[in-house]
C-alpha cells in the first residue's frame, strides 16, 4: 500500500469528523451572529425607552458577543464610553439640574447613536447617526405614564423613608356627620 492509498484511508476515516467540526463552527458563527443581531435590533427598538429591561439586557450583552478586535473594536469602545457616561449621573439636588440633565442626556444619546451606527455597519446595516437619533416613535401617552409612575414612586418612597408625611385632611362633610352621631 502506497502513500496515496494511506492518504485515501485517512481521508475516509477523518472526513466525518472534519464535516462535524466544520458544521459545528458554522453553527457557532450563526448563533453568535444571531445574538449580535438580537442586541442590535433590541437597542434600535428600545432607544426611545432606555430604561426598559430589554434595552438594559441588550447593553449588558455587548461584551459577550462583540470582540475587541477588528471592526467590532469600535463598538466595544463606544460601549465602554457609554457605560462610563451612564455611571456618572447628575445629582438631582443641583441648582441647574434640568439644564445639566438635558446636556447629560444629549451626550448619552450621541454616544449611543455612534455605537449603534458602528454596530449596524458591522452587521450590514447602513444607518446614519441623525436617523438613529431622530427616527424614533414614542407615543406621548407612554411618556406621560412613565412620568406619572416616576412621580408616584418618588412620592411613596419619600413617605416610606420619612422625608415626607402622608397628607391627611378631614373634609367638612365628615365632621358634620360625626357631629350628628350618625357614624
Amino acid at each position: 500500500m502506497g502513500a496515496k492509498d494511506w492518504l485515501m484511508v485517512l481521508a475516509v476515516l477523518f472526513s466525518p469528523f472534519l464535516a462535524v467540526f466544520a458544521q459545528r463552527k458554522i453553527d457557532e458563527f450563526r448563533e453568535r451572529r444571531g445574538q449580535k443581531l438580537w442586541i442590535f435590533r433590541t437597542l434600535m427598538a428600545t432607544r426611545g425607552n432606555k430604561i426598559s429591561l430589554d434595552h438594559v439586557q441588550a447593553l449588558n450583552m455587548i461584551d459577550l458577543f462583540f470582540s475587541r478586535k477588528g471592526v467590532e473594536k469600535a463598538i466595544v469602545e463606544k460601549w465602554d464610553e457609554y457605560l462610563d457616561h451612564l455611571n456618572q449621573p447628575i445629582k438631582d439636588d443641583d441648582v441647574n439640574y434640568q439644564v445639566k440633565l438635558e446636556g447629560w442626556t444629549g451626550k448619552g444619546d450621541d454616544i449611543l447613536a455612534d455605537m449603534l451606527q458602528s454596530m449596524g455597519k458591522s452587521l450590514g446595516y447602513d444607518f446614519d447617526k441623525v436617523r438613529i437619533r431622530k427616527a424614533i416613535y414614542v407615543p406621548r401617552g407612554h411618556g406621560d405614564v412613565e412620568l406619572e409612575n416616576r412621580v408616584i414612586r418618588r412620592g411613596i418612597a419619600e413617605i416610606v423613608i420619612g422625608r415626607r408625611a402622608l397628607p391627611v385632611s378631614v373634609s367638612e362633610s365628615v365632621q358634620t356627620v360625626q357631629g350628628k352621631g350618625n357614624v
